[in-house]
């Protein structure tokens, strides 16, 4: 797979993830941008298309399913991957945010396959 032309946001308060997904994707020709909280990652939304937004559910300012409403009130069709941490209990927390709109979720600590999986979400993303 790779990511010519495809472009990646992260929203995520935690830099090292922004740093485990620019390791991980830049080489494969993906762009990644990067948001610290959900107001900036709103306002990234606004400047910019991308191909798939991984949001974290736990950040400052706005939280991660705050934000998936807003995205989804202003581009229903936004492919969304909702990060949480292990502490919240999976199965309602994964019916919610699904409910909400989010294609899919993932937990931390993921595995590299959970993160090409999901990019496999994105129309004409292999080649």
């Amino acid at each position: 797979m790779t990511g010519k032309e495809k472009h990646i946001l992260i929203v995520d308060d935690e830099p090292g993830f922004h740093e485990l997904f620019r390791f991980i994707l830049e080489p494969l020709g993906f762009t990644v941008s990067s948001a610290y909280n959900g107001l900036e990652g709103l306002e990234r939304l606004k400047e910019h298309e991308y191909d798939i937004i991984f949001l974290d559910v736990h950040m400052p300012k706005m939280t991660g399913p705050e934000l998936l409403k807003l995205i989804k009130g202003i581009k229903p069709l936004q492919l969304v991957v909702i990060m949480s941490s292990g502490s919240d209990p999976r199965q309602a927390f994964e019916t919610t945010v699904k409910g909400l709109g989010a294609a899919a979720c993932m937990f931390k600590p993921f595995e590299l396959h959970q993160i090409m999986k999901n990019l496999e979400r994105i129309p004409c993303a292999s080649t």
